[in-house]
């Protein structure tokens, strides 16, 4: 019977060995070892003077005050490197002693730090552009991939490399060639799926009509459903059979049911969200009293920004289901918030009412439809309480336009005389156990006032 433990058999790689061994023979010659020291001097030259200009702020004063700096932008400065290595190999050509080493690994050198001045082409031409992410995600990856493969036929060992078996993966056995081959298609897959996926996810919109909210959980799937299918395709490639994809399934079916349920459960949930639009980007949730604005929403959990410290919030997106979270910005953007204050029984309601509504009305974040209101909510003790509503368009400004209106209240209530009420109490002194004459002192303070107001004739 074939399970998953037994369909992969790892192969000793002691041909690899053999071969990169073999590389020492190519190393040991004298022309060979003076172009690679040559090349790693001028490499550790380079490296060593850009981490000496970032640490010592001396030296880059100096080197602006002539001027260097201003001549030779940094978008020129890391072809210098690369420059003076071709310039030895020219040099090496003149006096007749071999250079190849010291050209071929110039030009590399050279191609590769060619991408910061086409960097800053493109930043300029067109700043919209995401030239940063394709640059560390496409370009300079394939160059490394290039890079490699010229390598090992500059050694000599590419053919040979390729052939070696290293595996026996769901019984087909598998080449060092075939491997790298896969990993390479896999990574380009993986890292070109999203424009194939945002093209159609633009498409069912100008075709079929779908909403703008649902085609980012649309280019979801189709770029999971490409990245699968170019799997699929690779797999089949190498020479992995169904057979096999039957076993995996088995195998990570198990693995879901015990292991990465929630995962499974959180990935589910970001692409219903995707499709019910209720959680985006922008939008500002109330999570544990505090307002939170939507910065990410990922496969496994939305990154929130909470307004009143700047922490970043990881909620799991199965939460969004199980749990409440009150929107201000799902359908009505504004949000309404309350002010309460006392004022004591000499003065006019009417006054203070109107009062409120004036000092709300100065501001000017405060809107004017819905306009606010003012109440009178209780009769208290030593006060009558009163409540003012407003809106505010932002919901993270509610909490800063209540503070500015209570400063206001404070300073038009100090301006008409308007008191303010509060408790005052009038504290004893006590001691235990309680002395006789303080005991005793307010009966008979209580009854000389007595004495002293009844008439004589009254006996």
């Amino acid at each position: 019977m074939l399970t998953f433990s037994n369909l992969l058999i790892t192969v000793a790689p002691g041909d690899i060995l053999v071969e990169m061994l073999s590389w020492l023979s190519f190393v040991e010659r004298w022309p060979v070892l003076i172009q690679l020291i040559l090349v790693l001097v001028v490499l550790l030259i380079a490296r060593t003077r850009s981490i000496l200009l970032r640490r010592n702020q001396h030296l880059q004063r100096l080197l602006n005050r002539a001027g260097l700096h201003q001549r030779l932008p940094d978008s020129i400065r890391v072809l210098l490197g690369p420059a003076l290595v071709l310039l030895i190999a020219e040099v090496f050509a003149l006096v007749q002693v071999p250079y190849g080493l010291l050209r071929y690994f110039g030009l590399l050198w050279l191609g590769w730090n060619l991408f910061t001045p086409l960097k800053v082409l493109v930043e300029k031409t067109n700043p919209r552009f995401p030239i940063g992410e394709v640059e560390t995600s496409l370009f300079k990856p394939i160059y490394v991939f290039a890079a490699t493969l010229s390598l090992l036929s500059l050694l000599g060992s590419r053919e040979n490399l390729a052939r070696i078996g290293v595996a026996n993966l769901f019984g087909v056995e598998m080449s060092l060639g075939k491997m790298y081959t896969a990993v390479v298609a896999i990574y380009l897959i993986v890292t070109i799926a999203s424009r194939p996926a945002a093209l159609m996810a633009w498409l069912s919109g100008v075709i079929f009509g779908v909403k703008k909210n649902n085609q980012r959980g649309l280019e979801l799937l189709f770029r999971y459903s490409v990245i699968g299918i170019g799997i699929t395709g690779v797999a089949y490639y190498i020479g992995i059979d169904g057979t096999a994809f039957i076993a995996i399934a088995g195998g990570l079916s198990v693995g879901i049911g015990f292991g990465t349920k929630e995962i499974i459960s959180n990935f589910i949930s970001s692409i219903w969200l995707l499709f019910e639009g209720s959680v985006r980007p922008g939008e500002i949730l109330m999570i544990n009293g505090d307002p939170c604005t939507v910065r990410k929403l990922g496969l496994r959990a939305t990154q929130l920004r909470r307004g009143r410290d700047g922490a970043e919030l990881l909620i799991p997106n199965q939460n969004f289901f199980t749990q409440e979270a009150a929107s201000y910005t799902a359908t009505e953007t504004s949000r309404r918030d309350s002010v309460f204050v006392s004022a004591a029984y000499q003065h006019d309601p009417e006054m203070i009412i109107d009062m409120l509504l004036e000092i709300a009305a100065e501001h000017s974040k405060v809107k004017t439809y819905p306009p606010a209101a003012a109440f009178v909510i209780e009769f208290a003790d030593s006060s009558i309480n009163y409540k003012m509503s407003f809106w505010v368009s932002n919901p993270l400004d509610a909490f800063n336009v209540g503070s500015d209106l209570r400063r206001a209240i404070w300073k038009r209530f100090e301006k008409d005389n308007i008191s303010i009420p509060f408790p005052q109490r009038q504290i004893y002194p006590m001691e235990w156990p309680p002395s006789t004459s303080q005991s005793l002192k307010p009966q008979l303070q209580a009854e000389q006032v007595i004495n002293q107001d009844t008439p004589d004739d009254v006996s």
